[in-house]
C-alpha cells in the first residue's frame, strides 16, 4: 500500500465531500459527539472548499492514488485563536473510517510543513463533549489550551508546539 500526500485538485472535491457525509454518519452511529450529518455538510459544500483552496491549503492523502482523506491548513483562524504566534489551524480533518492510521498520517504531515513553513504551532478545535477526538489529539501529542463557546458548540482548543 502506497500512501501519497498532496495539495487537492478540484476533481478531488466530490470525494471529500462524500468523505465528509460518511464521518458524520459514522460520529452519528457511534454515539460519538461531532459534526452533525444535517448541518455539516451542508455548510461546507464542495463550493466552500473551492474557495477555500485559493487562499489556503487543502490536502488529500491518496492510498494507491484513491482519496481516503483530506485537511485544511489554515494560516490563521481568527473564529477560535488570537493568532498572535505563527501556526498552522487545521480544520475537516476527514479520513475513511474503514482505515486506520490516515489521520496519524495527515498529523504528521502538518508537523512537516509546519517545520518547513517556520510555523511555532499546530492547531485545531474540536468538541468539548468528544471524549473520542480529545482522547484521539492528546494521543497524538496535542495539549488542551483552553475551551470555548459559539453558538451550540463547546470546543476545546488543542496545540502542538513544533
Amino acid at each position: 500500500m502506497t500512501y501519497k500526500i498532496e495539495l487537492a485538485k478540484i476533481k478531488d472535491l466530490d470525494t471529500i465531500h462524500k468523505l465528509i457525509y460518511n464521518r458524520c454518519l459514522w460520529f452519528s452511529e457511534k454515539g460519538v459527539k461531532g459534526w452533525n450529518v444535517k448541518f455539516y455538510p451542508n455548510k461546507y459544500t464542495q463550493n466552500y472548499f473551492v474557495e477555500q483552496m485559493k487562499i489556503n491549503k487543502l490536502f488529500v492523502i491518496k492510498l494507491d492514488n484513491i482519496v481516503c482523506g483530506a485537511m485544511l491548513l489554515k494560516e490563521e483562524d481568527k473564529e477560535y485563536w488570537n493568532n498572535d504566534d505563527c501556526s498552522y489551524y487545521i480544520h475537516h480533518l476527514v479520513t475513511d473510517s474503514n482505515l486506520k492510521g490516515i489521520g496519524k498520517k495527515l498529523i504528521e504531515f502538518a508537523k512537516g510543513q509546519c517545520k518547513e513553513n517556520d510555523k511555532k504551532y499546530l492547531r485545531l478545535d474540536c468538541y468539548k463533549e468528544s471524549v473520542f477526538l480529545n482522547k484521539y489529539y492528546k494521543n497524538l501529542g496535542f495539549h488542551n489550551v483552553g475551551n470555548g463557546t459559539k453558538g451550540d458548540y463547546h470546543y476545546n482548543l488543542w496545540e502542538m508546539k513544533i
